[in-house]
């Protein structure tokens, strides 16, 4: 058996090789990410064994960096592993006490790792190209969400300056108020208004031209501060908001359609398109994981432990050294299937036993996510429905 250690970059990776006994047979060395870096590799490791079960590499998961290369060297039958970096981090201080960090050494430290360690690890397995999207997907509208957020606090700053009084009384977030602002953006404009044409943009409940004569009087007796810069803003802002908001439309029947596939596991309480879309993506393969224990440390839900001398730890906090992705997506649907609207299910009873225990909401909830875990890792192996039965 010999074992490969490689740091990924996005440009170069850095790798060496050593043997059983832990000599090193290849100094580390570089290689370009292209094709001819990538056979260059290959050629050293094959010129030391003719066996490609034999062979062991280490590669750190450092996002998109070394996707390639791990399905290169997968496709060549190597057996590859994907390492979380903390963990050769914390390897590497064990052995040296030095603050010493370059490619070659963290080339060295994976490789170290991946000797001592290798029987105790789960393999790399492609992906189901469906979980593949639905991860890029997921992740995408996360991010969007964030970046969509931010827009519409920018926006409720602006018009706490620009027309305060309509916070008070309407929701600046509703469509209809955004197509208002967008096509009237001074509080001047919209006391000027006909009041059918302003009754015809809203989309309220009750009485709307009522209403619509109200907002005309608060605009014309508005305490806001109007500007060119305002203006400018306001409208930059609303037209970001359209963007990220179409943009998610987009995403979301994306979502919906490779969903389609994994109708089982929104059967779970709490999992719909959105959230089922993050946890397959996450997951991926189910077959990486031994049991529901390691998922739920890839989801950072397990609690941490500290121990010093006799010394121990009773108000453990969960890790969140996983997946940020897969935590939020438990989080969210635990919650969802322990306080929402749907059935009755197992959940919601162990969330209330907690209640009564006088367990924090979230600690409840923190609780019952490990359930969760478990439920979801079994119904991934089976492929079975959800049963409220049990």
């Amino acid at each position: 058996m010999i074992y490969v250690g490689i740091d990924a970059a996005s440009k170069k990776h850095d790798f060496t090789i050593m043997n059983q006994e832990g000599n090193i047979v290849v100094q580390p060395t570089t290689i370009k990410n292209d094709s001819e870096g990538f056979k260059k590799l290959h050629t050293e490791i094959s010129s030391h064994t003719e066996l490609a079960h034999e062979v062991c590499i280490g590669i750190e998961e450092t996002g998109i960096y070394a996707k390639n290369l791990v399905s290169f060297l997968h496709a060549s039958g190597f057996i590859v592993f994907n390492l979380n970096p903390l963990l050769t981090s914390f390897n590497q201080k064990a052995v040296s006490l030095r603050m010493s960090k370059t490619d070659k050494i963290d080339a060295l430290a994976i490789c170290r790792y991946i000797r001592q360690n290798h029987s105790i690890l789960n393999p790399y397995t492609p992906t189901v190209y469906r979980f593949s999207e639905l991860k890029s997907l997921s992740r995408l509208r996360y991010e969007k969400l964030k970046v969509l957020s931010k827009s519409k606090m920018e926006l409720t700053r602006l018009l706490m300056i620009i027309f305060p009084e309509f916070i008070e009384h309407y929701d600046q977030h509703a469509k209809w108020a955004t197509v208002l602002f967008t096509k009237y953006p001074l509080p001047a404009q919209i006391a000027r208004m006909h009041t059918d044409t302003l009754v015809n943009i809203m989309r309220i409940k009750g009485d709307r031209i009522k209403a619509a004569e109200h907002i005309k009087l608060i605009a014309k007796q508005t305490i806001g501060a109007v500007s060119l810069t305002g203006q400018i803003l306001l409208s930059s802002t609303l037209d970001d908001i359209k963007h990220f908001k179409s943009q998610l439309d987009v995403i979301d029947n994306a979502i919906a359609e490779i969903m389609g596939n994994f109708d089982f596991i929104k059967s779970i309480p709490g999992v719909g398109n959105t959230v089922g879309a993050m946890i397959l993506g996450e997951i991926g393969n189910i077959n990486r994981f031994k049991s529901s224990s390691s998922l739920l440390a890839y989801a950072g839900l397990d609690p941490s432990v500290y121990e010093s001398g006799e010394f121990k730890s009773k108000n453990s906090r969960i890790s969140k050294r996983g997946s940020k992705y897969l935590r939020t997506a438990i989080f969210t649907a635990t919650r969802v299937a322990c306080v929402g609207k749907g059935k009755d299910n197992k959940f919601r009873h162990k969330y209330l036993k907690k209640r009564l225990e006088n367990k924090h909401h979230y600690s409840a909830v923190c609780a019952v996510s490990k359930n969760m875990i478990n439920t979801i890792f079994k119904m991934l192996q089976t492929g079975e429905y959800f049963s409220y039965s049990h």
